[in-house]
């Protein structure tokens, strides 16, 4: 799925003025009528059942409001009230015209302004009286908190209870970054325009949207496909083209060789971790590489070939398919040196994660730009410290921090979290899975060993990545889903299950 920002989304109206002719009145009807045909389709028996609420801001998405309502009242529906709010007396072109057509049709108005607010918030106790509300009160383009008689309303609005219905974002949710702006109405489900905006997938944003649905609004093909977009949404259906074919007569060879230097003193369950689940992905064969491995917890991987950091055969890319770095592997000179090694070897395939982040943190100008073909795979604090900034700068613009880590380290960056992103060259995969089941130690060390697994297998930086980040999280939904609470999942649990789930998303069962 592609992405738009704010400022592509008007890009695309541009182009459609612009080549092909087509004005933002026309734009404006197919975006009504779309809204009112899946309104119908959806929301049939409240529509049917009694009053639906409409409320307009005074802007273009308000306009978008009126155009459905009335379509809606075409339809048969009668039992519409419009709330048009207002804070001062300017409305756009688009919306005054949208007025007019609204008054001619007959649709009953109220209006609610900022005067008198006492007067004003009475008229909003008939939204009560609904069975559904719309809302359309600001789209994309709102670039401040809604305030005064906006906020009210927002909270009028969710505090009904009610189904709400927003059409092209949820009002006060910022489209870019997913953040909200102070107040924003928590939509049951979001009508969105041409295409789906990046913040409906991270921070706020999916608590707020509710079910998406993409309304094809008449935008032509060449022109959707004319505009840059920069952000796209990782699936099951891309996951699914990624996981790699395992064919009757293959063999152990033919699915590559990782080597996993991970764990140390009091952290060996790292190492294991990343190992298992490297196998668990399917990679021929996995080395856990370390120093001094306890015999106490080899018993535990039988399957794992071991090796000693000095043992030559694990630097041998004649032979070696790719490296999985850092899980307790210790914050020291020791680690920063098997990172320098791996770059000095030109390692092609290598996913560096945990203490393996934080030496290079602490040595940046010493080991960046790293080779393109890596990744790179911190959560949000250890990203804040990469890019020296705090961590809530971090969260407040998930897709620009993981853009700045990709500028800064010269590889790949993987963003963990809600949602995880990855990042680079100007461009984000947002991945459409997980939940905060994985907010425990050892989950990131599980998704170290898969995407080393995969990268092992042959697949690229991203295929690799991508896919191993989209069954991580589907495993923790998929726990969530079967009656676990979030609070029980341990990352010992995610290996397990991983086959059953790979199967499934491979011959593309329904679930």
């Amino acid at each position: 799925m592609r992405l738009a920002t704010v400022s592509q989304c008007r890009s695309l109206d541009e182009l459609s003025v612009k080549a092909y002719g087509l004005g933002s009145d026309t734009l404006m009807e197919a975006a009504g009528l779309m809204a009112a045909r899946e309104l119908q389709q959806n929301f049939y028996p409240e529509l049917a059942r009694g009053m639906t609420a409409i409320v307009c801001g005074p802007g273009n998405n308000g306009a978008d409001g009126l155009v459905m309502a009335r379509h809606l009242h075409s339809m048969g529906f009668r039992d519409l009230l419009v709330f048009i709010v207002t804070a001062k007396p300017k409305r756009s072109p688009l919306f005054k015209l949208q007025f007019s057509r609204a008054e001619k049709h007959g649709l009953r108005i109220v209006e609610v302004s900022a005067n008198n607010i006492k007067k004003n918030i009475k008229k909003l106790e008939q939204l009560r009286s609904a069975v559904l509300v719309v809302d359309a009160l600001f789209g994309i383009g709102l670039k401040k908190k809604p305030e005064g008689i906006f906020q009210t309303v927002i909270e009028r609005m969710n505090s009904t209870k009610l189904p709400i219905v927003s059409l092209d974002t949820p009002s006060g949710l910022d489209c870019d970054n997913g953040v909200v702006m102070g107040v924003a109405a928590k939509a049951h489900t979001t009508f969105t325009f041409g295409l789906a905006k990046p913040g409906f997938f991270v921070a706020d944003g999916p608590m707020y949207v509710g079910k998406l649905r993409t309304l094809p609004i008449g935008y032509p093909y060449e022109c959707l496909r004319g505009v840059a977009t920069t952000h796209f949404v990782f699936s099951e259906k891309l996951a699914r083209r990624y996981l790699p074919v395992r064919k009757d007569r293959s063999n152990k060879s033919d699915f590559g060789r990782l080597v996993v230097l991970a764990g140390s003193e009091n952290t060996w369950g790292a190492g294991i971790l990343s190992a298992q689940s490297a196998y668990r992905i399917g990679a021929g064969y996995v080395t856990w590489a370390g120093r001094d491995l306890p015999l106490k917890h080899l018993e535990q991987t039988p399957e794992v070939m071991t090796a000693k950091l000095d043992d030559d055969a694990i630097w041998d890319l004649k032979k070696i398919t790719a490296y999985a770095v850092g899980p307790g592997l210790g914050v020291n000179d020791d680690t920063l040196k098997i990172v320098r090694r791996l770059k000095e070897l030109s390692a092609g395939r290598v996913v560096i994660d945990a203490d393996a982040i934080a030496v290079c943190a602490q040595a940046k100008n010493q080991i960046f730009p790293l080779p393109s073909s890596w990744v790179m795979t911190p959560h949000s604090g250890e990203l804040a410290k990469l890019l020296k900034r705090t961590v809530q700068e971090v969260e407040a613009d998930r897709f620009g921090a993981a853009l700045a880590g990709a500028k800064l380290t010269g590889c790949h960056v993987l963003l963990k979290g809600f949602r995880s992103i990855l990042a680079y060259e100007k461009r984000c995969l947002v991945i459409n899975s997980g939940n905060s089941a994985l907010a425990k130690a050892g989950s990131g060390d599980v998704l170290t060993g898969m995407i080393g697994g995969l990268l092992a297998q042959g697949l690229d930086t991203v295929q690799a990545t991508a896919t191993a980040a989209y069954i991580h999280g589907r495993l923790a939904d998929e726990w969530v889903r079967t009656g676990h609470d979030k609070r029980t999942l341990n990352p010992s649990d995610l290996k397990e299950p991983i086959g059953q789930l790979i199967s499934r998303i491979s011959h593309g069962a329904v679930f």
